[in-house]
């Protein structure tokens, strides 16, 4: 027997606990099952957490489940995002789950602005897909290399970026080469 057609349908959610979209949540632990078995691929390389948490939480992958326990305390009124990026694929096939994303809130509304845009390297006219999109909500240009940003997201291979599910207000928008994990210009160039 050849073993039927091939699989490439990526997995899909079932199930959330809180569920997707969930308001007034209250808990530390996030539980998303899917409906075959999944790898949950470099998870603290690959998923983004908005806004950006002091203590990045810990995820896990098992069988059809994936597990985000949460080591921050949550902001009141702040509608929180879980980027997966390309980290989750069936366990046979490594198809991946693309541009899956978690939304929640301790609040009793999800924040609903959204800003989207696209990176150029003026010196060349081209894109490096390398580089972070950066929100911060202090207006000193400065912020950029004294502190973590409120948001930030991965460009996608044209350049372009799209920061969801934020909370509608004045932000300066920086793109910026991340080499060191830390989310700030630190370069002393």
């Amino acid at each position: 027997p050849t073993g039927g057609p091939r699989d490439s349908i990526p997995p899909k959610l079932v199930a959330a606990l809180p569920e997707y979209g969930a308001k007034n949540f209250k808990g530390n632990k996030i539980t998303l099952v899917f409906d075959e078995y999944i790898t949950l691929d470099n998870p603290y390389e690959k998923l983004t957490y908005s806004p950006t948490p002091k203590i990045n939480p810990n995820a896990e992958g098992k069988l059809k489940t994936i597990t985000v326990k949460l080591k921050d305390t949550l902001e009141e009124n702040t509608t929180y995002s879980i980027d997966f990026g390309e980290a989750i694929k069936d366990i046979n096939e490594n198809n991946i789950l693309k541009d899956f994303t978690y939304t929640f809130s301790p609040g009793a509304y999800i924040d609903a602005a959204y800003l989207t845009g696209k990176v150029i390297i003026a010196e060349t006219g081209k894109v490096d897909s390398t580089m972070i999109a950066v929100l911060h909500q202090q207006m000193d240009d400065s912020a950029v290399a004294k502190q973590k940003p409120r948001y930030y997201t991965r460009l996608k291979g044209d350049g372009s970026f799209l920061f969801r599910n934020i909370r509608p207000g004045l932000y300066n928008v920086f793109a910026i080469k991340d080499a060191d994990g830390g989310k700030k210009y630190d370069q002393s160039s």
